[in-house]
């Protein structure tokens, strides 16, 4: 059974204990006053009332004063201070209590322990909240939000910096068919395995690793030019491969495997995402119209926004 501290019980029943001293030291005073009107003649007793009645007043009015200066010191002064701590926090301070509101063992320290625990509580959910916003719940990979927030802060320091930046878009190959033959349990497992695949692939920590649709994934690489994204392109490729998880139903290979459109827009190239993305996508729809399991990539010049073929990898062991 929890004690209750010596403080929280006298500040919790000072108004009650006062009044009934009060209600005491009255009843007192009214005999005493009885009496001594008993003893003298009326002019004298009403005389006798009025500074009787002169003095309690004063001295409840003293009392009344003290008790307010009391309240607005040790309690009205700490409920004002702990309104201002929740509002910080509401506007976004995480900051402890003031010391003031905890140095007592009172209702008010109890409170504001208990409502700085609630908060915390409540701004831990909220992270994880956001967190779970941002990530794939089945990869594990970020998702388009994360990719549009990531990308606000990377394009204008890619550009600052004059670097390139190249985009993968990332097809897994025949993958409704592997889905209609091997059932969704196991197309949700061949979706796990190739986002693992791709963090091996891509370890550093500016790379952006997104799932943006049922079947598809999308990279950004900061200050990585087209020979490097291509390079790191056939990597993840030849890496699932190797993996080797079969697919039956596949025209392509036996195994499962992936199509990349590669888009790079080299040093100083004035490109937004979005337009960026799209050469991707439409180096992507090459690749799958050539015969899917390969890397294409488009380099984007910098003027005209134009994108030009550079390089076309067939890839060796692909079925026909």
């Amino acid at each position: 059974m929890r004690l209750i501290p010596t403080k929280l019980l006298f500040h919790r029943y000072a108004l009650s204990a006062l009044g009934i001293l009060l209600l005491i030291a009255g009843v007192v005073l009214w005999q005493q006053t009885s009496v001594f009107f008993s003893e003298q003649n009326a002019l004298q007793s009403r005389m006798e009332l009025v500074s009787i009645i002169v003095l309690i007043a004063t001295i409840s009015l003293l009392l009344l004063v003290m008790l307010v200066v009391s309240l607005q010191r040790y309690w009205l002064n700490r409920v004002h201070l702990l309104v201002d701590y929740v509002k910080g926090q509401q506007e976004g301070s995480v900051s402890k209590p003031p010391a003031t509101l905890l140095k007592n063992r009172d209702d008010i320290a109890l409170l504001t322990g208990e409502i700085h625990s609630l908060l915390e509580t409540l701004r831990q959910h909220n992270e994880t909240l956001r967190e779970q916003s941002l990530i794939d719940p089945l990869t594990g990979l970020g998702n388009r939000r994360l990719l549009d927030q990531r990308l606000e802060i990377a394009l204008p320091m890619t550009r600052r910096r004059i670097a390139p930046l190249s985009i993968l878009m990332i097809d897994v190959d025949h993958f409704k068919a592997y889905n209609d033959y091997y059932g969704h349990p196991a197309g949700d497992a061949c979706l796990v395995e190739i986002a693992n695949v791709l963090r091996d692939t891509f370890r550093r920590e500016t790379d952006i690793l997104v799932r943006i649709g049922g079947e598809e994934f999308l990279v950004v690489l900061l200050d990585s030019d087209e020979e490097s994204a291509l390079r790191l392109a056939e990597a993840m490729r030849s890496m699932l491969q190797a993996v080797g998880i079969p697919h039956a139903a596949s025209p392509t290979h036996s195994v499962v495997t992936v199509s990349i459109g590669v888009a790079t827009a080299k040093s100083g190239t004035q490109l937004d995402a979005d337009s960026l993305i799209a050469c991707a996508d439409s180096a992507l729809y090459q690749c799958k119209a050539q015969g899917r399991n390969r890397i294409l990539g488009y380099a984007v010049d910098s003027d005209t926004f134009k994108t030009q073929f550079t390089k076309l990898k067939q890839p060796i062991g692909t079925r026909t």
